[in-house]
């Protein structure tokens, strides 16, 4: 079978959805992220096991009892079955051999083995066993080219061995699987274990399943899932199994020094408290194995809840704070591979509150794409004459909150209020420009106020809004209506480096006291006229409130100045019925512009809005597609002949007919260009409007 695996959603981070091919025909798949749950003889005999997993997708077996044929199907009717050896890999062959027809007729999967007795070995004795394990699997892939493997990958502590396997992966498409045979159990030189991870995700096709084996524990399953692994191995239950140790996902104890037990799963409520203490039991360890998978698996079921309907970094997050190797591993990925993982997430997820829980939350990939996004693409309104600072609120959008709707109160007394400059100072983003309140991740995030901030948080704010503030003319007054505590040491700092000149309201109490509200008002007769510009388009559009944020928003997505030019006719904005939607129409033609979606803060160019532009934009944001007119609303990798480096999930793309002369549709991402340009199948993009035949 050529497809094996099928992209269905990118998540954050190498995160993904996605669902194992194994039969179109018979509507048979498996669904990912997911575990992989072993069967042993003594397991197949208990019914407590039976009834927890006889439903569960797929196994993986490694006895050639199972392989007789009709011996699995009589139990597990629907279920999938991945096949290795523990012995060698010659004995691996045999077998394949010998059960060539059941692997073909039930669709098992051959997981090609690497078990190496050596424990301690030097770089070049693990390199010529590499090698070995390399040129014994390239043969049995040649003779079998009908059959599905999965190559097990093994480093030996050595990251830069893992060059040698791709040219085995790359040459052999029966190569489904690649799994990370021992990578974990190095995981307190995590650097090296992300360098394996995104070496391997430059050089391999995307749509390959990867899959983590060995010493993995259930509390590091969410980052592995974070990670881009779409599989893991639960086998390591039974080995802490019978070393009598029981996992609570937070915590590995010994089973006899269980007092309280928090489970109540079918073992621990049945004979397992009792059988505790006893010192040789095979009962015990047998019901001691059924917990410990049951509780792999109810950690998988979250993670698959979390990655489907919430906002699954926080709970990455939340899973690793009791694990240092976990917590460094999350950090480097946040600060050493930005570059390469801002491509695989998503730019925004809707209806997901983003809950930020500390320095962990501070560099996550989104929130570090819109302060990149910002310093890179906002640009001052050439008739700025006045720069006012604001804090933050809980409410968002931050102009629909009690305090700020009493600072635009004040601000809307001046006939020069399109004149001013508003940002929102606030931790974790940093700087919020008032015509971005809307997007996403300022739209949804929140965290704990108490008025203290961390150095971390003081050193982001200060950073962006030194950026931000710099492309201003340094004329131009700055007014702070901020609360003293970190804000002024914010402000302060700054502005001991620039020459603008700050003003801060005397804040009496609250910064929305009547006194308070009242310092406002007078600074701003004060300083309104202080700088003056001459630079001053026609106020009647661009001084509109939806018209500067759609601007703005327009250039955050696709680059400067793409807003103005877009908007260079007269235009009218009116929401649809049910107010989750503002439509943007041109006055002269009375063509869609493009619609403004709330909920996710993106604004969706139309075919006649993007062709408005299409000169600015010829350059990014693009898919060349390979035919003139576009059928269905998915797009496919093989109808993608060339495409630019800055797309990424969930943002817009632009394709173009193939001499790319004309705009024939939009759509919105479902992957990044990393992913494409190493997949020659899937799904690359949904088309939510195409040029008519």
């Amino acid at each position: 079978m050529r497809i094996f695996f099928e992209l269905v959603k990118k998540r954050i981070g190498l995160s993904r959805i996605g669902r194992i091919i194994l039969s179109k025909e018979e509507k048979r798949y498996v669904s990912s992220p997911n575990i992989i749950i072993p069967i042993k003889r003594s397991l197949i005999n208990m019914l407590d096991f039976l009834e927890e997993f006889e439903e569960h997708p797929i196994f993986l077996i490694s006895n050639e009892i199972f392989l007789k044929k009709s011996f699995l199907r009589a139990k597990f009717k629907q279920n999938e079955f991945l096949y290795t050896h523990y012995g060698t890999l010659e004995k691996f062959h045999d077998i394949l051999g010998e059960y060539k027809d059941v692997f073909l007729e039930d669709n098992i999967i051959g997981l090609i083995p690497f078990n190496n007795p050596t424990t301690v070995m030097n770089k070049e004795f693990a390199k010529r066993e590499v090698e070995y394990h390399i040129k014994i699997s390239q043969e049995l892939l040649i003779k079998n080219p009908k059959l599905n493997f999965g190559i097990t990958i093994k480093l030996f502590g050595y990251a830069e061995l893992v060059n040698l396997y791709f040219p085995l992966i790359q040459n052999n498409p029966n190569v489904k699987i690649l799994n990370f045979g021992d990578l974990f159990e190095y995981k307190r030189n995590f650097r090296k274990v992300l360098q394996v991870i995104f070496e391997t995700r430059k050089e391999v096709d995307q749509n390959l399943l990867f899959m983590v084996s060995g010493k993995v524990l259930p509390k590091s399953y969410p980052v592995l899932i974070y990670l881009g692994f779409d599989l893991i191995d639960s086998s390591y239950m039974l080995y802490l199994s019978s070393e009598n140790f029981y996992d609570t996902i937070e915590n590995l104890s010994p089973i006899h020094k269980m007092q309280y037990f928090p489970c109540s799963c079918c073992a621990c409520k049945g004979k397992l408290k009792k059988l505790a203490s006893d010192k040789f039991s095979k009962e015990k360890v047998e019901q001691l194995a059924l917990h410990n998978l049951i509780t792999a698996k109810n950690q998988m079921n979250k993670i698959k809840q979390f990655i489907k309907t919430e906002d699954y970094r926080n709970f990455v997050e939340k899973s690793s704070m009791n694990d240092t190797n976990l917590m460094s591993m999350l950090k480097c990925v946040d600060h050493q591979y930005f570059e390469e993982i801002r491509y695989e997430t998503p730019i925004m997820q809707e209806i997901k509150p983003i809950v930020s829980i500390g320095p962990s939350s501070y560099y996550r990939p989104d929130f570090q794409e819109y302060r990149e996004e910002i310093i890179k693409n906002f640009e001052p309104e050439p008739w700025t004459k006045l720069i006012i600072l604001f804090p933050c609120s809980a409410k968002k959008p931050y102009s629909e909150s009690k305090s700020h709707k009493k600072f635009l109160d004040v601000l809307h007394k001046f006939k020069e209020f399109p004149d001013f400059q508003e940002f929102i100072i606030t931790s974790p983003l940093g700087v919020i420009p008032r015509q971005l309140e809307n997007i996403y991740p300022v739209n949804s995030y929140d965290i704990s106020v108490t008025g203290e901030w961390d150095a971390e948080e003081i050193l982001i704010a200060q950073e962006m809004l030194a950026k931000i503030i710099m492309v201003y003319n340094s004329e131009i007054p700055i007014i702070c209506h901020l609360p003293k505590e970190a804000y002024h040491e914010i402000v302060n700092n700054v502005m001991s480096t620039l020459p603008n000149k700050v003003y801060f309201s005397e804040v009496d109490n609250s910064v929305t006291s009547y006194n308070s509200l009242k310092s406002l008002e007078n600074l701003l007769i004060k300083c309104k006229d202080k700088f003056n510009t001459s630079d001053l388009p026609k106020k009647s559009q661009y001084h509109k409130s939806w018209i500067r944020k759609f601007v703005k928003i327009l250039d955050y997505q696709f680059g400067k100045g793409i807003g103005i030019a877009l908007f260079s006719n007269e235009v009218k904005v009116y929401p649809n019925k049910d107010k989750t939607h503002i439509n943007i129409r041109d006055v002269d033609s009375k063509k869609i512009v493009g619609v403004f979606i709330k909920k996710s803060g993106q604004l969706e160019l139309s075919i006649y809005g993007s062709n408005k532009i299409k000169d600015l934009i010829k350059s990014t944001h693009f898919i060349v597609f390979d035919g003139e007119n576009i059928s269905g609303n998915t797009l496919f990798r093989p109808g993608v002949i060339n495409f630019s480096d800055d797309l990424k999930p969930n943002n817009f793309a632009f394709i173009w007919n193939q001499n790319k002369e004309e705009i024939i549709g939009i759509a919105r991402m479902l992957v990044g260009s990393p992913y494409i340009k190493n997949s020659s199948t899937g799904r690359i993009a949904k088309i939510y409007e195409k040029k008519k035949k």
